[in-house]
C-alpha cells in the first residue's frame, strides 16, 4: 500500500509532503473496508424459465467507506476532483433520506 501512496504522490495528487508510511496504512484501511463489504446476491427463476438476479450492498457500509476515503484525503493532503465531492454529498443525502422515509 505504500507503493500506492508513492504512486499517488508521484502523480501530483498531494499538495504537500506526506508521511508515506501513514498514507500507506490509511490506504490499506480503506481497501480492507472495501474488501470486507458483503454483497447481497439474489437469484430467482421466472415463470418463463429465465433467471433474474440482483446485487445489493448495505448503504451504511458504503457510506462508511466513503467517509473513510474523505478522512484519508484530508489527513494526507490529497486533492480530489470536484465530482468526487459531489458524489459523496449525494450519497450522504440519499442515506439521510432513506433513514427519514424508511426508519
Amino acid at each position: 500500500y505504500e507503493g500506492m501512496a508513492i504512486a499517488l504522490m508521484n502523480m501530483g495528487a498531494t499538495d504537500e509532503e506526506v508521511d508515506v508510511k501513514r498514507f500507506g496504512k490509511d490506504i490499506e484501511k480503506v481497501m480492507m473496508g472495501l474488501g470486507q463489504m458483503q454483497p447481497e446476491v439474489n437469484a430467482a427463476i421466472m415463470n418463463d424459465g429465465s433467471v433474474q438476479g440482483s446485487l445489493g450492498f448495505d448503504e451504511d457500509e458504503i457510506t462508511n467507506v466513503l467517509l473513510e476515503m474523505v478522512d484519508v484525503t484530508e489527513n494526507n493532503g490529497l486533492k480530489l476532483p470536484r465530482e468526487f465531492g459531489l458524489l459523496v454529498k449525494q450519497s450522504l443525502y440519499f442515506d439521510r433520506y432513506l433513514k427519514i422515509l424508511a426508519p
